[in-house]
């Protein structure tokens, strides 16, 4: 029974978006949002500036001042009087970093007009660069929309979008950037919440609870869910780590990073209901009871940790069968919102068979 409980955990870790902690994340502006449709539907990030090929780029060997000396003499408006020696590194800044620091996996995030929504997708092959004829091409499909002249491009792989209201306020600042392309890694964190509600980074799941509640809301709730959630998780797993995050504003969010994915998953199934603790050390999943001896023992991390005896291994069940059930209350105080994905995803475990 264990083990079949923990192959379904498996196969509801399968289905959570996974981030790479090594991606870059670079902001793109689609020309103040004026491409962003022909980006979004054509699977692509691209930079203007055609007069410099990718060759010409290459061929600098990253070397800024070299491609400002390129710059000068195939743009017209680079020897212009309003065209600065700064505004010319900033234009050879952009494309090295465009052309030569964008990698595969990384994510990029597009801006709408007016910053109203972003698109996010991650990069999944090499820099292209296409032709000016190709460029031209009327739109496809019958689709209204303004399609770039943009030679050089990464293809790219949408996985997401949010709106600029469900976004963290720490976010603003990224917004009102307005290069053409920037490196936010800083915002990884917030990128990440506003796009998944739940996801798995370096074998860590983070969890996202939304506080729906839009009144003002009392400290004691709030305090009250984030200690007796870490209570509940040092209970059953006292050598899986267990950290948290809070940007409540009424509404906001609650982020509980678990350090093991499976027990992750397993806290979160006793809260939303998917998962029943019961008296004798038991766990209960639809119709089936289980005991939780092997299955503590399977997701303990360190062997020197796993509960001394079944006399401490019954009691410490006990006492998150209540702290469970204490939990009902901040969560209906604070207006809880579960995610919905991964309830869903998780309720599969009760089709587990004896």
């Amino acid at each position: 029974m264990n083990f079949e409980l923990l192959m379904h955990l498996k196969e509801i870790e399968e289905k959570i978006p996974n981030v790479n902690s090594s991606s870059d994340y670079w902001l793109v502006r689609a020309d103040s949002g004026r491409y962003y449709d022909d980006f979004r539907i054509n699977n692509y990030v691209g930079i203007g500036w055609n007069e410099i090929s990718l060759q010409d780029i290459r061929g600098t060997n990253n070397d800024s001042s070299k491609l400002k000396l390129i710059l000068k003499d195939k743009l017209p408006e680079a020897n212009e009087k309003g065209y600065s020696e700064q505004k010319c590194g900033i234009t050879a800044g952009q494309l090295m970093r465009f052309c030569n620091n964008i990698k595969l996996n990384d994510i990029v995030i597009v801006p709408s007009a007016g910053s109203s929504e972003f698109l996010v997708g991650k990069v999944i092959g090499e820099i292209f660069e296409i032709s000016d004829e190709q460029t031209k091409k009327d739109v496809s499909f019958g689709l209204e929309y303004e399609k770039s002249e943009f030679r050089k491009r990464w293809p790219i792989e949408w996985v997401g979008s949010f709106g600029r209201l469900e976004a963290d306020s720490a976010l603003f600042k990224m917004i009102y950037s307005q290069t053409t392309l920037s490196k936010v890694n800083e915002y990884k964190t917030f990128i990440n919440r506003a796009l998944f509600s739940c996801y798995i980074e370096d074998n860590k799941l983070h969890l996202n609870y939304q506080v729906t509640e839009k009144k003002e809301i009392q400290g004691v709730y709030l305090g009250q869910f984030v200690y007796q959630y870490s209570v509940l998780n040092d209970l059953l797993f006292p050598d899986t780590r267990l950290d948290s995050k809070i940007n409540v504003q009424s509404p906001g969010v609650i982020e509980f990073i678990s350090y093991g994915v499976p027990t992750g998953l397993l806290i979160f199934g006793i809260l939303s209901g998917a998962i029943i603790l019961l008296g004798g050390g038991k766990f209960k999943i639809g119709k089936i009871e289980f005991g939780t001896s092997g299955l503590l023992s399977a997701l303990s991390n360190r062997e020197s940790k796993k509960l001394d005896n079944e006399i401490k291994r019954l009691d410490n069940m006990k006492k998150a069968k209540e702290i469970a059930e204490e939990l009902k209350v901040p969560m209906s105080e604070l207006g809880i919102k579960y995610p919905k994905e991964l309830k869903n995803a998780l309720k599969k475990v009760e089709n587990v068979e004896d």
